[in-house]
């Protein structure tokens, strides 16, 4: 059986996908670089070595490369700040912040991405700035993608994990300011960028569901509703077959609102309650009290009646 040392398994994947060293390594490290590291004469530091994984469509699973245990315990702090953006959860996000901040003083530009990134998050969240939260964004993304103008796909780039979550809060962000088509054109990008350049991975299994749940809520919003059941409808087929709570519940309430919005009620029925059962297990009572309020004012439904 083979042993593979880093180098090698990134060359061997670069080159069995087709990837240049040029695509690979922009806005990461210099070709140069990534050509040292795949020849063994150069070891990357961890978040470095990550971030080339991620761009060949992977999760790094096998190798671990720390230079020094400052550098640990740093990529340490930013993965935790990375579960507090997803987990929004302001006032863990803005303490982590600060622990991120002080002890990346001296570090790199890539490794000030993430706390960008999470500052931008801070600012849409808690300040309700979102000047300042697009601002942040840009400021994280142009680190590794410089020529993105924040509207147009660069459909000819390779994408970190980290790339993809700043895009889609862009779009996020340009949806709320009521540009709907830039959003939709930024997340049907990412959506096409996952399936065909992104290997199934708990990196996947956590970003992808809520990529087609934001394109089924903006599609209906425009009143494509056959356009925002078919995200959803996908969204849970990828839900159930590789596990993700979270998006699970609203998905399912996507799809009650699309069939309901196309005159399908009865079929509209099932999927809202299906997704109020779900959301009281979660004790997610706001969202319980929004759907049957949503269903008695639009269609004079009485959730509490669907039970079978």
């Amino acid at each position: 059986m083979a042993v593979y040392v880093v180098g090698d398994f990134l060359r061997e994947t670069r080159l069995r996908k087709g990837y240049t060293q040029e695509e690979v390594s922009y806005g990461i490290c210099t070709p140069a670089s990534l050509s040292r590291i795949e020849n063994g004469a150069q070891k990357p530091g961890r978040l470095i070595l990550e971030k080339l994984f991620e761009r060949l469509g992977t999760e790094n699973n096998l190798f671990n490369s720390f230079v020094s245990r400052e550098e640990m315990e740093l990529y340490s702090e930013i993965q935790t700040l990375i579960r507090d953006i997803t987990d929004e959860d302001v006032a863990r996000l803005e303490k982590q912040i600060d622990v991120v901040e002080k002890m990346a003083q001296n570090a790199s530009e890539l490794e000030h991405q993430c706390l960008y990134f999470a500052k931008g998050e801070l600012a849409r969240q808690k300040e309700k700035d979102d000047i300042s939260a697009m601002e942040y964004y840009m400021k994280a993304i142009h680190i590794t993608l410089p020529d993105f103008d924040g509207k147009s796909p660069l459909r000819n780039n390779l994408l970190t994990f980290d790339e993809i979550m700043i895009i889609n809060a862009i779009a996020i962000l340009h949806a709320d300011l009521g540009e709907i088509v830039v959003a939709v054109q930024l997340d049907m990008w990412l959506k096409e960028y996952m399936e065909n350049k992104v290997v199934d991975g708990k990196m996947k299994t956590a970003k992808y569901p809520m990529i087609l749940y934001n394109l089924s809520c903006w599609f209906g919003t425009q009143y494509c509703h056959k356009e925002a059941l078919a995200m959803a409808n996908q969204g849970v087929e990828y839900c159930v077959k590789y596990g993700n709570l979270p998006a699970f519940p609203r998905l399912v309430l996507n799809q009650g609102i699309a069939l309901a919005e196309l005159g399908q009620l009865d079929e509209a029925k099932k999927y809202l309650h299906q997704a109020v059962i779900i959301f009281e297990a979660m004790k997610r009572t706001d969202t319980v009290q929004f759907i049957t309020t949503w269903c008695g004012e639009q269609y004079q439904l009485e959730i509490s009646n669907l039970q079978t």
